[in-house]
């Protein structure tokens, strides 16, 4: 059969849930520490006159056997016109073949994932009795960080921070209500991370907004955005600093500019989360630790995750077909 298979953001919303992403996510780290996956770093276009960016994400699962893309990226001005911040779509293909098993909205995929990202890295790296998170930005990727770390910690108490009060006054309402924990908005971000046991750094800011003197030992950090979020010497001065990917660091996210300027280099970095799944690489060695992880995101994850939308899509029925393919015959 040469047909594609067509799914909207609401077929996979009633597909794929946190806690089965969370697995996926681990498992694929998984992969890249027992050299399981190929994937180059992504490849970014920049459209400034639009305010715009996308990312192209290849990669592949040998142990899956799926392989596929995902197009994603960022538009700025797309909020204030009602859309999403980030937009994008994921093709997966038939590794034997090449030809296009699907095509999945994916922008859904995109927060769920990133959001289980944390969580996985997290449930490796922080303390095991951390019960104080901080989240700083309060947009879409700032929920689905709280609603992961909820499936993996006992959270007791919640700090949220953003640009807009608004923003963070809503977020606050609105986990407080889904979850049933205590969520407050909290203006300042020094105060917000004052013995914080977690912080959560999810903004598309361009600026240190974390300083070293504000941050206890022993916390975990992970900082998600596309840009440096941290001041460089809670970095440079953390006791272990962990990548997804050391080559797409090299190029976006917290270190890419310390990378730059030759502050920090490859043997500066304790290792990727791939190697801490796999037990190659320690994780937390003691309770006083700061470590801080710098998540910039994984086309693997997108591929293991779409993988597992199709196949639970087609048992269920869901989508429909298309064929476009040119084949003979």
């Amino acid at each position: 059969m040469t047909e594609t298979l067509l799914l909207s953001r609401k077929d996979i919303e009633s597909i794929l849930g946190m806690p089965t992403c969370i697995d996926i996510v681990e498992q694929v780290f998984r992969a890249h520490g027992e050299g399981n996956a190929i994937m180059p770093p992504k490849i970014k276009l920049i459209m400034k006159e639009k305010s715009g960016w996308v990312n192209a994400m290849p990669g592949y699962l040998k142990d899956i056997d799926a392989a596929g893309l995902k197009w994603v990226g960022g538009w700025t001005d797309n909020p204030s016109k009602g859309l999403p911040y980030i937009v994008g779509e994921i093709f997966l293909i038939d590794p034997g073949s090449g030809l296009l098993k699907a095509v999945l909205e994916g922008g859904y995929i995109t927060n769920l994932r990133t959001g289980a990202a944390t969580a996985v890295a997290a449930k490796y790296l922080a303390r095991r009795d951390a019960g104080t998170i901080t989240i700083i930005g309060a947009g879409a990727q700032g929920y689905m960080q709280l609603r992961a770390l909820h499936c993996v910690f006992p959270v007791e108490d919640v700090r949220v921070t953003d640009y807009y009060p608004e923003s963070a006054k809503q977020f606050a309402e609105s986990m407080s209500a889904e979850l049933g924990i205590a969520v407050q908005p909290v203006n300042d971000i020094e105060a917000a991370v004052n013995g914080a046991d977690i912080i959560i750094t999810s903004t598309t800011a361009d600026e240190a907004l974390i300083r070293k003197s504000w941050v206890s030992p022993g916390t975990f950090i992970a900082s998600v955005g596309t840009y440096p979020e941290l001041d460089p010497e809670l970095v440079l001065k953390a006791d272990k600093v962990i990548v997804d990917s050391w080559a797409q660091n090299c190029t976006r996210g917290e270190l890419f500019r310390l990378i730059e300027a030759d502050r920090i280099a490859r043997v500066d970095i304790h290792g990727e989360m791939g190697e801490v799944v796999a037990g190659t690489l320690s994780g937390r060695d003691s309770d006083r630790e700061l470590i801080i992880a710098s998540l910039v995101g994984l086309g693997t994850h997108d591929v293991a995750c779409a993988a597992q939308v199709v196949e639970l899509a087609l048992r269920k029925g869901l989508g429909t077909f298309f064929d476009f393919q040119q084949t003979e015959g």
